[in-house]
């Protein structure tokens, strides 16, 4: 920290020490002997203060730098100045503390005096010294502004107090014999001095910063004030009222419930008493010019005899109360006019819940209707008062000093500052209103607006008043803002509802019922899109608000932006009672919002039974028995099928209530449906049939074939049983007399090949103890699909007669890599070059498929012919098909007696290695054969051709070599 910092925490500090010495002066009637000469010491060190302090702000200003010796110098001083001042500050402390508990507190005084020394002494000796340490380098800085004046004209309201305290305590010494000239207080002197503090305003105001809450930190320093304040655990003794306060006595309760209720109760009798004196002595005395009373507000009727209210709570002078309760912490520091404070999305948040002056939740609700009453607000016709002067009033001691006074509930000091003209907005717009209502004072509400304060005015947190006072569930406040023309659907700043909409978010109907009263719209839209008359419904708020906000011209057919509408909301909350209020206030049951409203409801009969009786249109609804039934409310399924709903009406186009029963196992809607109409042989995205097989329900088949589904159509029942492995299914089905060899219409399957491609052996065996037949066609033709499992073929093959009239089956066993089949076949007497569809030959397709061991089964086991052509010559296939330099296959075809000169389709195997390029396969197939270059390929070109125009010379070698 600077040396100025050090200076200014110690200003800082004195402000506030200043303050307790003020609050102990006015309320000890014996302060310990030297307290006044203490305290005049330590106004001397503070002025010293303000001059140094002035001095190092304008040479910092200017840029002048002092010699770093006397900063230093300077540094020491100031620190054991803040030293002495904690000192100090302890001592006031524990004296404040001794007065605070009355009689016990002055004997523990006595008996500490007893057996300490004197620590009014001790100070008073450490603040001369310090005051003698700091007076010459005040001096100095005095001597270099050059105007004495400037130094004192904006400090602490702590320290112009306590000045003019000691002013006139000094002149009440120079007074006639009869009374004490010694600084040393007698028990007269003093009582004279606090009696006469009455008789002036600003020293009424001194006596009454007794009031402050002397644990809130506070500072106040010239050019730049600075207030820095938080509320303490210590709840406010609750307020004086202006005028007729008598007649309020009996409200002036105490909200406490421990042990300090008393001693409350008593300090507000005390207070009460003690101002309402004072302020009559004030307006008794002839020197000061003093304007008449403040005018109350009019009393409006707020109500008939049927009206909702149980009595008349219309903010007026005479009636106004202010709460005692425990404020929020709220950390606000002021400086040069500016308060800086939370956020004001958290302003909700700092403000304490409570009741408002009375006026409970539960007493502005009675039984029966509630009427609509709609008061138009006329600002003009309210009381107004114009300040007696304006002059000067502006400054941010002033505005801090009124802000001050609003925290502190200090209702004759908030009017005599506000009638010097002080602002009523306080050091930022509205603070100190929003101060106000924030503490649920509606007598500085009501002061504040008296004397201009805008009610509107957002401020810079963009917290207007009125939506402060909502969120503090303050009625009484809310009520006289509303009369002074606050506009309850206004949206300001970075707070983004409106007062109603916070209303309806912190249920608070009372305020809701009184901003619907004030011009509140019932149809406004909140930031997120959506009506406060949906919020209110999907919040739960009651029953009785939202009918106020119909009867107050809500839309009951409104939609928010994603197109929901109140009756939606309300069937989603299943409020029953709500929807009932709805549809008495003209909301259609048929508007789609953002869909129909019976499809919400088939989730709540009780809703469901009661809009199909108002008149909901369930042929607006398709596929809503269905929705009904996929939830598994029977309830609703026979609702609908009593108000005449299609029980085969299909859901999207596809799904029908029956099969949907099938599905989730509903034998009690399942049953309900069939009774009442529902087709057992109307598809959805199966057969009812079907659907019991693919499900495993087969409890439902013989009801369905009951009521006259046929299980022959379509075809492919069986086939479905046996595709989902179901053997109960197919045992039933076969037993039925469903025909097993019956192929599906699309894919022309039938039970028996479907049972081989699945190779179940036991299917496959029931079906053909059950008739199916093994030489009937499904999606192809059993055997052929069989060639795949070589179990199934094994079990298969006895039972068809000839085998070799299914051509290329042998191939097909060789496309599917099956061995154990191509054995079996032919066991069976297939022919080992039994060619697929004339051209495949087993030996071709085995080598294209580079299935080595079946070629080689084919040539050494099966007697294949190395020289029959399939779809080319098997050596030629060979050739095509190596990969790499692998000359297993061809060199086995060789060995196997392959002819590379033989001619095929314009080839053979000479050739075909010419046009591969390889030397080294074509040398591989000369060194085993003698070559003839006279054979010719389909164009009539020779070998001895082909290899002079593409062979190379080693090309030609290696044919010279073998010719």
């Amino acid at each position: 920290m600077t040396v100025l910092d050090h200076c200014h925490k110690a200003t800082v500090q004195g402000n506030k020490i200043s303050i307790r010495m003020l609050e102990f002066l006015s309320t000890s009637e014996h302060p310990p002997q030297g307290f006044e000469d203490l305290a005049h010491d330590f106004l001397d060190v503070c002025r010293n203060m303000w001059a140094i302090e002035a001095g190092l702000k304008e040479c910092s200003r200017t840029r002048q730098h002092l010699p770093p010796k006397m900063m230093n110098e300077l540094d020491k001083k100031f620190k054991t100045t803040q030293n002495d001042m904690q000192h100090l500050d302890q001592m006031l402390l524990r004296y404040l503390e001794y007065e605070r508990r009355g009689t016990m507190g002055k004997i523990q005084k006595g008996w500490r005096s007893m057996f300490e020394s004197n620590d009014v002494g001790k100070m008073k000796d450490a603040l001369s010294k310090t005051k003698e340490a700091l007076e010459m380098a005040a001096l100095a800085f005095q001597w270099s502004l050059g105007d004495d004046t400037k130094i004192d004209d904006s400090v602490g309201i702590g320290y112009t107090g306590l000045a003019a305290v000691l002013e006139r305590m000094d002149k009440a010494r120079q007074r006639p014999p009869g009374t004490s000239g010694s600084r040393g207080a007698s028990r007269s002197t003093h009582s004279s001095s606090k009696a006469n503090f009455s008789e002036d305003p600003v020293m009424a105001q001194i006596e009454h910063m007794s009031t402050l809450n002397l644990d809130k930190p506070a500072a106040y320093h010239r050019g730049d004030v600075g207030f820095e304040r938080k509320d303490s655990g210590r709840e406010p003794v609750a307020s004086s009222h202006r005028g007729n306060a008598e007649s309020h006595r009996g409200h002036a309760t105490s909200h406490r419930g421990d042990g300090a209720s008393a001693y409350a109760a008593s300090s507000h009798r005390a207070e009460v008493t003690s101002l309402r004196d004072g302020a009559s002595s004030f307006r008794g005395h002839p020197s000061h010019d003093f304007h008449p009373p403040l005018p109350p507000l009019p009393v409006n009727i707020h109500r008939s005899s049927s009206s909702m209210y149980g009595s008349d709570h219309s903010i007026s002078h005479n009636a106004m109360h202010s709460h005692a309760g425990t404020p929020s912490t709220m950390a606000t520091s002021v400086a040069a006019g500016s308060i800086h404070s939370d956020h004001a999305n958290d302003y909700s948040k700092q403000i304490r819940p409570g009741t408002s002056n009375g006026v409970s939740e539960t007493d502005l609700w009675e039984d029966g209707p509630v009427p609509v009453v709609r008061i138009k607000a006329d600002p003009a016709t309210m009381p107004r008062w114009a300040p007696r002067s304006t002059r000067g009033c502006d400054t941010p001691a002033m505005l801090a000093a009124l802000l001050v006074a609003v925290e502190d509930q200090n209702h004759r000091m908030v009017e005599e500052l506000l009638d010097r003209g002080v602002p009523p907005d306080g050091p930022n717009d509205n603070q100190c209103l929003r101060e106000a209502v924030r503490r649920h004072d509606g007598e500085s509400v009501r002061l504040l607006l008296l004397f201009g304060a805008d009610p509107n005015g957002p401020g810079h947190l963009g917290v207007t008043p009125l939506y402060a006072a909502v969120a503090a569930g303050f009625y009484d406040g809310a009520t006289t803002l509303l009369k002074y023309g606050a506009n309850p659907n206004s949206v300001t700043g970075p707070v983004p509802e409106s007062p109603i909409a916070k209303s309806i978010m912190d249920d608070r109907p009372n305020l809701t019922l009184l901003l619907l009263k004030y011009g509140g719209d019932a149809n406004h839209t909140m930031v997120d899109g959506e009506t406060i008359l949906i919020r209110a419904i999907i919040k739960k708020r009651s029953k009785k608000l939202i009918d106020v906000l119909l009867d107050y011209g809500a839309d009951a057919n409104g939609k928010d932006s994603e197109g929901a509408t109140p009756l939606f909301g309300a069937i989603n909350s299943n409020r029953i009672e709500v929807v009932l209020s709805l549809l008495d206030h003209g909301a259609n049951p048929n508007l789609p919002g953002p869909k129909h409203m019976l499809w919400p409801a088939v989730h709540k009969p009780e809703i469901l039974q009661l809009l199909l009786d108002r008149g909901a249109d369930h042929k607006k609804t398709p596929g809503i028995v269905e929705l009904s039934t996929s939830i598994n409310n029977i309830k609703s399924v026979t609702m609908l099928l009593k108000a005449g709903a299609d029980p085969n009406c299909k859901k999207d186009g596809v799904w029908t209530p029956l099969c949907t029963s099938i599905r989730d196992n509903r034998s009690d809607i399942f049953h309900l449906l069939l009774n009442n109409g529902a087709d057992p042989n109307l598809s959805s995205a199966e057969f009812p049939a079907f659907k019991c097989v693919t499900h495993n329900r087969l409890q439902y088949l013989q009801p369905l074939v009951d009521a006259g589904a046929k299980l022959s159509q379509p075809k492919g029942i069986l086939e479905t049983a046996v595709q989902f492995n179901n053997v109960d299914a197919v045992k039933w089905l076969i037993a039925a007399g469903v025909n097993p060899n019956d192929r599906v219409p699309v894919t022309g399957a039938t039970a028996l090949t479907t049972a081989i491609k699945n190779d179940n052996v036991d299917l496959l065996n029931l079906l053909l103890a059950s008739g199916a037949d093994p030489n009937g066609r499904g999606e192809d033709w059993p055997i052929i699909v069989a060639v795949k499992h070589p179990q199934m073929l094994k079990r298969l093959l006895p039972c068809i007669a000839e085998p070799r009239a299914f051509k290329g089956i042998m191939e097909m066993a060789v496309v599917a890599n099956q061995l154990e089949s191509i054995k079996m076949l032919l066991a069976a007497g297939v022919s080992v070059e039994d060619r697929n569809g004339g051209v495949f030959s087993p030996l071709t397709t085995a080598i294209r498929e580079r299935h080595k061991e079946i070629v080689y089964y084919l040539l050494d086991e099966g007697g294949a012919d190395p020289n029959s052509p399939g779809e080319h010559l098997p050596i030629i296939k060979a050739l095509r098909r190596m990969e790499g330099h692998d000359t297993e296959i061809l060199g086995l075809l060789l060995e196997r007696g392959a002819d590379p000169n033989k001619v095929y389709r314009g080839h053979n195997a000479i050739i075909q290695a010419l046009e591969n390029g390889d030397d080294h396969i074509l040398k591989f197939i000369v060194d085993r054969c003698v070559v003839d270059v006279e054979a010719k390929d389909e164009l009539g070109h020779t070998v001895a051709e082909i290899a002079n125009t593409r062979g190379s010379e080693t090309t030609w070698d290696i044919l010279n070599g073998s010719s």
